[in-house]
């Protein structure tokens, strides 16, 4: 990884992730495997550093997008994106290799 300070967030639900990924000009999350789990995570530049927030998960999320639903609350997975007014879909983007995956497997 390049120089520069680096932080990492770890949530205990998916919806957390999602609910933070959701309020960014980008919203998307990556996806890597290693090991038997998948890691979900989202990379934002901080304050000359790199802050990266994530979720590991024990099963893959089946579909390519995550939608939340910003009346209810409710966190669901598609195949393809919901384009309701009330939804927020974040594209999973499915990673082959990353550096960051060592600081998220503690």
């Amino acid at each position: 990884m390049a120089e520069g300070k680096f932080t990492s967030i770890r949530y205990k639900r998916l919806d957390d992730l999602v609910r933070f990924v959701s309020m960014t000009p980008q919203p998307f999350v990556n996806n890597i495997e290693r090991d038997g789990k998948h890691f979900y995570f989202f990379v934002l530049p901080f304050s000359g550093g790199l802050v990266v927030s994530y979720f590991a998960a024990s099963k893959k999320i089946e579909g390519a997008y995550v939608t939340l639903n910003r009346m209810s609350g409710a966190v669901s997975s598609s195949s393809k994106p919901t384009f309701d007014a009330q939804s927020v879909d974040l594209a999973i983007l499915e990673v082959e290799a990353t550096d960051f995956i060592d600081a998220m497997k503690s």
